[in-house]
């Protein structure tokens, strides 16, 4: 065929709609495209050139195609890819080739793209692959809009907590596995104070945001094996598998002191009193229930902001638990106090946390939940250590970088017995007596002490 006739035949060969032909730049632009590629882009031809994959395809084809765009810049047999998808006239399946363009010289230039739809045997397996991914699509959004269902179900529309039903059907399921395999089982029942000035004062609009905040902050300090339940109004109830009533006791406390230091948006301070039990085998769920919220009337008669347990049946266990081991709790003093506010707080606070691992330990509990303890220890000790330099270099000690040094060897020695616990190449009575003694007891009411004669004048 003369070559001017072919020059003739060209234009129509690019403007044919049964194949699809693009040509791109190497950074993915169009610049060109016929009609049966805007057929298979689903686009129109002026929505094609000057743009990239991203401005006009769908979402769900657009990756394919990129990395398809990618591949063929670095193979010169060009990247055959098979694709399918849903339009307004039905199934579209397609057998689209990326290739490299190149100039004279062999230098990349550019990359083009040739789409057919595919006909057969393959156009059968693509539509039967398209269906497929179509219906497995519409079963997880079944599955989802299933899933958001039971949870409206299942869960308090203003804060997101348990309902009280989901609340006593699991109950109902923890008492068994309690009473089947001998796990504690505790739980924690708390009220906010004097909640009804809230909604006389600042209407019930800032109530629920309160009670949603509330819930917020108590959720914050909760174990993955730990669910929160709005009981009824602004009581809330928290539900703890595998606990003994001194580790529930110290989690309660936790819990206190968290909203004891929030800010409530439009009310400022709020606190909250708690009720602590544990459940014993002769007892029902009614029982049960009866006596934490007995806890938790005791806690507001007698001043509120406080945690009350209620050791009926368990008086034994929590007696022995300080005889099981040469490791005793650690208890604060006055003495220990070096006159700064900060740094006397986040001593009394390192106390607890270390106690909370000893607790922890003393009940077997499991050795992921131990190194979750630990690791929030390792973190309080890391920010009082920055917290106690920052104030010390403020006043010029004298001994500081000697002080910093040991600090960062406390820190050093920590994250690697911490590693190597959870690993299982150490045991919970070492990982103790660093923590506990090493770091909290005797640094703290060591080393530290040298530097309480020089607070005084900068409080």
């Amino acid at each position: 065929m003369p070559s001017n006739d072919i020059q003739t035949l060209w234009p129509h060969l690019l403007n044919t709609d049964d194949a699809g032909v693009a040509i791109k730049t190497l950074e993915g632009r169009y610049l060109f495209a016929n009609l049966g590629y805007a057929r298979f882009a689903g686009a129109e031809i002026d929505r094609i050139t000057g743009y990239t994959d991203a401005e006009f395809l769908d979402a769900d084809r657009v990756g394919a195609v990129t990395a398809a765009h990618e591949e063929a810049k670095i193979r010169l047999d060009g990247v055959n890819t098979e694709c399918a998808f849903e339009t307004e006239r039905g199934p579209a399946c397609y057998v689209v080739t990326h290739f490299p363009v190149l100039d004279d010289g062999r230098k990349l230039i550019a990359v083009g793209v040739v789409a057919v739809e595919a006909e057969g045997a393959l156009r059968d397996h693509l539509e039967a692959e398209l269906a497929l991914k179509s219906a497995n699509q519409v079963n997880a959004k079944l599955a989802s809009e299933v899933k958001n269902l039971e949870e409206l179900a299942s869960t308090d529309r203003l804060t997101g907590a348990w309902n009280r039903r989901h609340f006593e059907t699991a109950l109902e399921a923890e008492v068994h596995r309690a009473l089947r395999f001998g796990h504690p089982l505790s739980v924690v029942m708390f009220d906010i104070d004097h909640f009804k000035r809230v909604n006389d004062e600042f209407g019930h609009q800032a109530g629920d945001r309160v009670l949603t905040e509330f819930a917020a902050c108590i959720r914050s300090g909760l174990r993955k094996s730990d669910s929160l339940t709005r009981w009824g109004g602004e009581e809330f109830i928290v539900l703890m598998p595998n606990t003994p009533l001194a580790a529930a006791r110290i989690a309660a406390e936790r819990f206190r002191k968290r909203v004891d230091a929030q800010t409530f948006n439009a009310v400022g301070s709020l606190t909250a009193s708690f009720g602590v039990a544990q459940f014993i085998a002769d007892e029902t769920v009614e029982d049960l229930l009866a006596r934490v919220d007995g806890a938790v009337y005791r806690a507001k008669n007698d001043g509120r902001n406080r945690v009350e347990i209620d050791s009926t049946g368990v008086l034994e266990a929590a007696a022995s638990e300080h005889v099981e081991t040469h490791f005793v709790k650690l208890s604060w003093k006055k003495s220990f106090a070096s006159g700064h506010a900060l740094i006397d707080k986040q001593h009394q606070d390192l106390f607890e946390v270390a106690n909370e691992v000893l607790a922890a330990v003393l009940a077997s509990r499991p050795r992921e939940e131990i190194a979750e303890i630990v690791e929030r220890l390792i973190a309080d000790v890391v920010q009082h250590f920055r917290d106690e330099e920052e104030f010390l270099a403020a006043i010029g000690w004298v001994d500081l970088e000697e002080h910093a040094e040991e600090h960062a060897r406390l820190l050093e020695k920590a994250h690697e017995i911490s590693a190597a616990f959870q690993r299982d190449a150490l045991g919970v009575g070492e990982l103790f007596q660093f923590l506990a003694y090493d770091v909290v007891t005797r640094h703290m009411l060591g080393a530290d002490r040298k530097y309480f004669p020089h607070v005084a004048g900068h409080v």
